[in-house]
């Protein structure tokens, strides 16, 4: 009988992903437990999965939660006093938990420990991390570090930072559980963001660990097949979660400013596109429609159609 370690939970969102959820699962120390939610409701893999891993439990839901109502339903199944959430086109390397692990053991105000992210095996600052500046408690905006396109030498240790990417990281689920975890309003993106923002001004660190490292292959956790409507659903929600999170940490002012300014270009360029390049005037179709929403708090509604 496999003995799990209980401390920690590793929690997976996955739809659509073809042979990349199982690469991924491969990589994780058989001593955690490990929790899929499956948003594309494949019921066959929960039978091979659950098989083929001991340690692993497979939930498939009925329909297409989204990332934050996922990881906030993962937050109610698991057990443990930590999770470890991630996607299926991450690589976790050799001793990457473990080692977050052990931090989490050293840093008692943490409530999101991250690793150190590499794009495709090179660093990429703005992939990993961002600083914000905050003011009266209000987001202001995000600093570039160092300059696109890249720095590719991470941090020499450990440094405290704003806010993280959800490509990957280990949560303290007791101080998580003070605010509510994720914000159900959102569908896909700046989930992440405003996480960290609201458990910064909390007074809860987010650190990043420099001895524990996952590799990130970008926008590849779904089978080829579905790309283009991924792409179309990535589009609207990018859209609709920025100006949303903007009239909720920064006002209104600023989030109608953007607003506007996303739906007078986005529209005019997918007019423009639509006689010489079907596939960017869909792009900025999908913007228009997704800020439209937003500005007229409309819910983020929209899914995938596979």
């Amino acid at each position: 009988m496999l003995e799990c370690n209980n401390t920690c939970t590793v929690v997976i969102t996955t739809f659509f992903a073809g042979d990349k959820l199982e690469n991924c699962i491969k990589n994780i120390p058989h001593i955690f437990k490990i929790l899929i939610i499956d948003n594309g409701g494949e019921k066959n893999k929960k039978i091979y999965f659950e098989n083929k891993f001991p340690n692993l439990t497979y939930f498939v839901s009925n329909e297409n939660l989204g990332v934050p109502r996922s990881y906030s339903l993962a937050n109610k199944m698991v057990k443990t006093k930590y999770m470890f959430n991630t996607q299926p086109d991450v690589i976790i390397k050799e001793k990457c938990i473990e080692n977050l692990l052990e931090k989490a053991s050293l840093y008692n105000n943490f409530a999101i420990l991250s690793p150190t992210i590499f794009h495709n095996k090179t660093y990429f600052i703005d992939g990993d991390y961002k600083q914000l500046k905050i003011i009266n408690n209000k987001y202001v905006d995000s600093f570039k570090i160092n300059s696109h396109p890249s720095n590719k030498n991470p941090p020499d240790g450990d440094i405290s930072v704003e806010a993280v990417t959800g490509t990957a990281m280990l949560i303290n689920r007791e101080k998580l559980n003070l605010i509510d975890d994720w914000d159900k309003n959102i569908f896909n993106y700046y989930e992440d963001m405003d996480l960290c923002l609201r458990l910064r001004l909390k007074g809860f660190e987010i650190i990043k660990i420099r001895e524990a490292e996952v590799d990130h292959n970008p926008f590849s956790s779904h089978d080829k097949s579905i790309s283009k409507e991924l792409d179309f659903s990535r589009n609207w929600h990018y859209s609709w979660s920025r100006f949303y999170f903007l009239k909720k940490h920064s006002g209104k002012t600023k989030a109608f400013r953007f607003g506007i300014n996303l739906l007078l270009k986005s529209s005019f360029k997918s007019l423009i596109y639509l006689f010489f390049n079907k596939n960017k005037s869909i792009t900025h179709f999908a913007k228009t429609i997704g800020v439209f929403f937003a500005i007229f708090n409309l819910k983020s509604n929209y899914r995938p159609k596979i």
